[in-house]
């Protein structure tokens, strides 16, 4: 592969990655750049939208602290952390979307209202995904917050290839 910068690394998939900070951040810049730069800001949207989740899940831990206990029984916990995780599913899944519309991807071949459905879609399919797996740690011993970030690091996986090439393709 021929480089286009003098200052890089060749990452598979990735492609050639420039490690001058201002070629880095002029293709940053770009909507649709180079694939690393377009995973490197759907990373950070995919932070700020786990941010603003957490963010609603702390809520419910300091305003009713006995309904996120990990003293309750393993079913209540489970009950208990569903209704808590679809809560903040639903403000994290719209920062997502606007965030990602904003700033990485660039609207394909549907309308706004079919593209955030399928958005959601798929995001309500890695949720359920998660949600297994979630109850599977639940069930194991691990405590809330364990099986809480595998849930979010599983649907973040799933989202970049499915929100790429399905809900923004061209």
């Amino acid at each position: 592969m021929k480089r286009k910068h003098k200052l890089s690394i060749v990452v598979p998939v990735f492609g050639e990655i420039p490690l001058h900070p201002t070629i880095a951040f002029e293709e940053l810049k770009l909507r649709e750049g180079p694939l690393w730069a377009q995973f490197f800001k759907y990373g950070l949207c995919g932070v700020l939208s786990t941010t603003v989740m957490v963010m609603v899940l702390l809520l419910f831990q300091f305003y009713m602290p006995e309904f996120m206990s990990d003293d309750l029984p393993i079913e209540q916990r489970q009950w208990n952390l569903r209704i808590a995780l679809f809560s903040a599913f639903v403000p994290a899944n719209l920062f997502a979307y606007f965030t990602n519309r904003w700033l990485v991807f660039t609207s394909g071949k549907y309308g706004f209202w079919s593209e955030i459905g399928i958005f959601t879609l798929i995001s309500i399919i890695s949720f359920s995904g998660g949600e297994i797996g979630k109850v599977w740690m639940v069930n194991a011993g691990f405590a809330n917050w364990a099986a809480a970030g595998a849930f979010a690091v599983s649907s973040a996986l799933v989202n970049f290839v499915a929100r790429k090439f399905l809900v923004f393709a061209r």
